[in-house]
């Protein structure tokens, strides 16, 4: 399977960080697919028991809820990582290869930005989640653990694509949606 990264070029240490990144997606993609497994189960169960005639287990709408929570904030690395984002490329393309560079460039800018902004909160964010979780035990803590995760991938992410445009070690190929088809 390839994806938008595995060709990358420059220094051995340029490689060596992209196969690193690429191999925290990966871990993130399966563990996001196990939660989707694990809500497919215990909703099954919740159903099939429900209609047996026993009552409701009233843990599974709580963690099931969590569990996506969870999925969807660890997808969102593997999602730009492998360039699952909406890109706009009827209107890039019209502006040919440094059209196309640029917007990598700005994406790239304003990924920095955004995910900044998020991790200079993180101190914020952890001093609110107070409490625990009805029906699960957790505290509210660990509603933000795989967002701060995700965010900091995101950074290096983000700065290490900036690097790569910036010293012409990025794939000059466009990212396409080939691996789409794959979630």
């Amino acid at each position: 399977m390839k994806n938008a990264v595995s060709s990358r070029r420059g220094p051995p240490w340029f490689r060596l960080v992209d196969r690193v990144l690429e191999a925290v997606a990966e871990v993130f993609q399966i563990v996001a697919e196990c939660f989707l497994a694990i809500m497919l189960v215990i909703n099954f169960l919740n159903i099939v028991l429900r209609n047996l005639g026993f009552p409701s287990l009233l843990w599974v709408s709580p963690w099931t809820q969590l569990l996506m929570v969870w999925a969807v904030f660890l997808a969102f690395y593997v999602m730009y990582r492998r360039h699952l984002d909406i890109v706009l490329m009827i209107v890039m393309g019209r502006f040919g290869h440094i059209g196309v560079k640029l917007s990598r460039i700005l994406t790239a800018i304003a990924g920095l930005v955004v995910v900044g902004v998020l991790l200079a909160e993180v101190p914020q964010i952890l001093s609110r989640q107070r409490g625990a979780m009805d029906l699960i035990g957790l505290t509210r803590f660990w509603l933000s653990v795989p967002l701060i995760a995700s965010a900091l991938m995101l950074f290096v992410h983000f700065l290490f694509d900036l690097i790569a445009l910036l010293a012409g070690w990025a794939d000059d190929e466009t990212p396409g949606d080939e691996e789409a088809m794959s979630w």
